[in-house]
């Protein structure tokens, strides 16, 4: 079954892995919070890759494995790609330099390493374990997996709503069991914007990088520090989000373009003629 259907089974591991462990949070009324390594949410994080590797194995064996392993590494990329996460990086440090030009502070150690669900610690221990958990435990799955395949028969906007909504449905217990997410409110409809337009930039990213997964793992992570630490709510936080989606209404005016022009390049069938 695994190999005539591996996407189904799939997503069915991913959330059987990742809502198992959430499941025992909700069931034990756990509540995961920033800089508090226990209890944690975090682990169950890791469900899509381990899913993805585990049907990998299954379908496509060691060739499949070794080419989910290939692309975990290929950072070998035009220098556009790293610039961009570089510039994603920037983006609260622009905004705290700007808030003390105006006489305001900048943010604390405490408030930088200050992620939902893991304790205080250094810096970059602290960015090594969110790039582990939370980069890589998602985007094996979600593009390495999920995305891989769909691009292989769809285009790129109808790759990046599918896993949209296999994404989103995925987060579901994560509104029980994490602080932020229980504390949103009707704000979850914009989290569920801001999650679209995070699937057509990371599926574009994906697939113009000659399908690396370091790099959007990178991004990711790169990202989620823009927006997910006591350091960078609020505006830090709308800016880099308003600016995810102003990139992805960009990648969808440009998909939708490319359709349209191919179209009209493909030449018409002449019309038939007859007698009456």
């Amino acid at each position: 079954m695994v190999s005539r259907r591996p996407l189904t089974s799939f997503v069915v591991l991913a959330f059987a892995l990742s809502w198992g462990y959430w499941g025992v949070l909700v069931a034990r009324g756990w509540v995961s919070h920033p800089g508090q390594g226990w209890p944690t949410h975090l682990p169950g994080l890791l469900g899509p890759a381990i899913a993805a590797v585990l049907v990998t194995a299954v379908a496509d064996g060691r060739p499949g494995l070794r080419d989910v392993s290939s692309r975990m590494l290929r950072w070998r990329l035009p220098w556009r790609w790293w610039a961009l996460g570089a510039a994603t990086a920037l983006i609260p440090v622009l905004v705290w330099s700007w808030q003390a030009l105006m006489g305001g502070g900048w943010p604390s150690t405490g408030e930088l390493t200050a992620y939902s669900g893991a304790p205080v610690v250094a810096l970059p221990l602290l960015v090594l374990g969110v790039l582990v958990v939370n980069g890589f435990g998602e985007e094996v799955g979600w593009r390495g997996m999920l995305a891989h395949r769909l691009l292989d028969r769809h285009s790129l906007l109808t790759t990046s709503v599918v896993v949209w909504v296999v994404w989103a449905a995925w987060h579901l217990p994560v509104f029980l069991v994490v602080a932020d997410f229980r504390e949103m409110g009707w704000t979850a409809l914009g989290w569920l914007v801001g999650l679209a337009a995070a699937s057509v930039v990371l599926t574009w990213m994906y697939d113009g990088t000659g399908r690396s997964i370091l790099f959007v793992a990178v991004w990711h992570t790169v990202f989620n520090f823009t927006s997910a630490t006591e350091a960078t709510n609020g505006l830090p936080a709308a800016i880099s989000s308003t600016l995810v989606m102003a990139l992805a209404v960009g990648v969808v005016v440009h998909e939708r373009r490319e359709v349209r022009d191919a179209g009209s390049r493909t030449p018409r069938a002449s019309p038939s003629t007859g007698s009456s």
